[in-house]
This record gives C-alpha cells, structure tokens and sequence, in this order.
C-alpha cells in the first residue's frame, strides 16, 4: 500500500460547478476506482487561490493507472468534467 499526493488546477471561476459535480460522484465510478486498489481518495481546494487541488489517494498492492485510465467508466467521467 502507498499514498500518493498531487495537485491539479482549476479552469478559473469553476469552482462552484467543480464542487457540485463531486457532490454526486457516480456509483459505478467509486465501484471502480476501488476495484483498481484506491481505497482513498481525497481532494482539497486551496482557499487563498481557488484554483490548486490538493489530492491524496491511498493505492493497494495491485493499483494499476492504466487500467484505471483506460476505462470508459473513468472516461466519461473525465468528459463530464473537462469543462
């Protein structure tokens, strides 16, 4: 097991929108991402800038990044957000 922490920007004046749509994050999608080993995962917004996420995921043994990419469930997903 190991965790991992990364940051990731925010098209500006997203926020609001960004934070909606994680309020609703799809079944099938958790279903996934704990299937590929990501036991936790959790994202933070900076205050001071509203821009910079601060990710932490917790990833099992057998945590893959490109099965979990290459699924369309996690693709969609991405879509979803990319605005």
């Amino acid at each position: 097991m190991s965790v991992v922490a990364f940051k990731m920007k925010l098209k500006s004046g997203v926020v609001e929108e960004y934070q909606r749509r994680h309020r609703t994050i799809w079944p099938d999608l958790v279903k996934h991402l704990k299937e590929m080993g990501l036991s936790e995962y959790r994202i933070f917004l900076d205050p001071d800038d509203q821009q910079t996420l601060f990710a932490i995921q917790t990833r099992a043994g057998n945590y893959d990044d490109t099965q979990l990419r290459n699924h369309p469930i996690m693709k969609q997903w991405w879509d979803y957000m990319a605005d």
